[in-house]
């Protein structure tokens, strides 16, 4: 099942969502918890500084009531602008090389950004492709696009990832 209503899991160890954190919304604290009692230990974060409130100061406290030690937790932020692009294809393949680590470590990831559509999607997108889910990029286009189809936010924004140079970005891709 999925742990918050606008997420999807891309692969059995890899959950795609969107921020899980607003310091404004009590049903944050709520997310980071359902994202913790699905087993998530290691969060992708592709939002830049500045863009949210962050909410990796807050993990060890709710890290702690999970009785799980801080030290399983990893959280890496791997910037990229609104809408748009990673600064080159070798970024994409660091941000790809961690989730290689923890799916050989059996470990459950989430990777978001602000929505959870455009940057999230082209991230899993290329993840389908790089992991062999997907033979080609066009295929991983076509998986992303029916699993985004199950989350409620699709209704407003029916695309993942969310421009056409993201698409085309998955599209092209090739490990």
């Amino acid at each position: 099942p999925r742990p918050i209503p606008n997420s999807y899991w891309a692969t059995p160890l890899l959950l795609a969502c969107e921020y899980p954190w607003s310091p404004f919304e009590r049903s944050t604290v709520q997310k980071l918890d359902k994202l913790l009692a699905a087993g998530v230990r290691t969060f992708i974060d592709l939002t830049e500084c500045g863009e949210l409130s962050p909410y990796y100061p807050h993990l060890p406290a709710l890290v702690s009531a999970h009785g799980i030690d801080i030290s399983e937790i990893e959280y890496h932020q791997f910037p990229i602008h609104d809408r748009s692009l990673p600064e080159s294809k070798e970024y994409m393949f660091h941000i790809l090389s961690v989730l290689r680590d923890n799916q050989k470590r059996g470990r459950i990831s989430a990777v978001h950004c602000r929505g959870g559509i455009g940057r999230t999607g082209m991230v899993v997108g290329c993840w389908l492709v790089e992991s062999e889910t997907a033979k080609s990029g066009e295929e991983a286009l076509r998986i992303v696009a029916d699993k985004w189809k199950t989350v409620e936010k699709c209704k407003r924004y029916p695309n993942s990832p969310e421009t056409g140079p993201q698409f085309e970005f998955v599209k092209n891709f090739r490990p």
